[in-house]
């Protein structure tokens, strides 16, 4: 069947040689045309078990044979608490869990618990968010808000909300990096921006270490703690997206809690959350944030029809339960090492290669080819059986995770072979 009425996602009405997917299972798409290609970006970050895996079907099944969803308005399940008990149970300061249907839909309603907590405290001045530049938290109108990247926010300014932006961000290419754990900090010129407008903030968003769409930028983890500790003596909360590097992408199940060594006022995940089957999306909320809604006996005015979705939290606590009974946390922390050692090699053979990053189970190349070079990398990939989708002029990897140690060994020499087909004289 040819693509005819469906408006692909980031693309214009009418698609351009699309892929048509007629089977997938393990890391593994497979295409009308016969092409047998490695998910390496596991279908946008959110395939940590690849395709039709066994626990995925087998929590499907289970669930249905009870029912598959019924309304979430003042009704529970089993199921759905337990999910929220794992997710609380992640850390110490937590214990309500909000659940949306993606991840814009998460951020939203974590923006909104914090302004609302203002104004039941007589602080509705406090109406503006904090966000870094390059930052994505989701493209509906509300999230675009405290989007740093202008690609996505351009054409839409008189819709969004104007909220402010930190500059001047401290970058690392791996936790290796010496300013990972030591990174310069304008501490004077911070102190008096958030002197200046600290009264205005209600809460300062951060992808905690990784800014996805940005091109998988790490962020010093010095940088971020400095930050997160001016922010909070200023009685901003903090609000941790999580949603492409939480429940096990970084090798941790709260890369803020477990990595950045802090406990957020409200923390979003998603994408891994149902191993990328059903969609759902989690606010992991403080317990100082449902104080405040319990002293002033406060609804929290939000609601989705798929709140609470049974299918999506059968598979959800069976993942989380997983990742706590398995070496896949430990593997990925591994296939870290891995990867730095990896990019080590390749920049000194490849001089385009301009930058390498890597972190967890990601990595990522900033390429310094000609646009036509650049053009052809998905095909390159396509005939060495992987699938790869760059951001502009970076190509990443971010492969399932549940046998990364193994798709590392088979992976990174293609994608060494991939780097030789386009070798060419760098950009003067």
């Amino acid at each position: 069947m040819s693509l005819i009425h469906t408006w692909l996602p980031a693309a214009t009405p009418d698609s351009d040689n699309p892929l048509q997917i007629i089977a997938a299972e393990g890391p593994y798409l497979y295409t009308r045309d016969g092409q047998k290609l490695y998910d390496a970006i596991s279908s946008w970050w959110c395939k940590p078990l690849g395709h039709r895996h066994p626990l995925v079907k087998e929590s499907l099944e289970a669930q249905l044979k009870i029912f598959e969803h019924h309304l979430p308005a003042n009704a529970y399940n089993a199921t759905i608490e337990q999910l929220s008990t794992l997710l609380v149970g992640i850390f110490t300061q937590m214990d309500k869990v909000i659940y949306a249907s993606d991840g814009s839909s998460a951020i939203e309603i974590a923006m909104k618990l914090s302004y609302e907590t203002r104004v039941l405290q007589g602080e509705a001045k406090r109406c503006k968010y904090l966000a870094l530049s390059g930052a994505y938290h989701g493209e509906t109108i509300f999230t675009l808000g405290v989007c740093g990247i202008a690609n996505y926010t351009q054409n839409y300014q008189a819709l969004i909300s104007q909220n402010l932006f930190i500059e001047d961000i401290v970058y690392v290419d791996s936790p290796q990096d010496p300013a990972w754990d030591n990174a310069p900090f304008a501490s004077e010129k911070l102190e008096q921006f958030f002197n200046q407008h600290a009264s205005q903030i209600t809460a300062l968003l951060i992808e905690p270490t990784v800014q996805g769409a940005a091109g998988l930028k790490i962020i010093s983890r010095d940088y971020l703690r400095k930050l997160i500790n001016l922010a909070r003596a200023h009685g901003i909360h903090i609000i941790a997206d999580e949603i492409m590097v939480g429940l096990g992408r970084l090798g941790y199940f709260s890369v803020t809690k477990e990595l950045l060594g802090s406990e957020p006022d409200l923390v979003c995940f998603a994408k891994h959350l149902t191993a990328g089957s059903i969609p759902m999306s989690s606010v992991v909320v403080n317990r100082s944030i449902s104080d405040i809604y319990r002293k002033h006996k406060q609804i929290f005015p939000h609601s989705h029809t798929h709140s609470c979705n049974s299918l999506a939290a059968a598979v959800a606590v069976d993942y989380l339960s997983l990742l706590h009974n398995s070496d896949i946390l430990a593997d990925v922390r591994v296939a870290e090492t891995i990867l730095i050692e990896f990019n080590i090699k390749l920049k000194q053979r490849f001089a385009f290669i301009s930058k390498a990053r890597a972190i967890g189970a990601i990595a990522a190349w900033e390429l310094n080819l000609a646009a036509k070079s650049m053009k052809q990398i998905v095909a390159l990939a396509h005939s060495l059986g992987i699938h790869l989708r760059p951001i502009g002029n970076i190509v990443y990897l971010l492969p399932p995770i549940y046998n990364i140690l193994e798709d590392l060994k088979v992976l990174l020499p293609k994608i060494e072979i991939l780097f030789e087909k386009l070798q060419e004289p760098a950009k003067g």
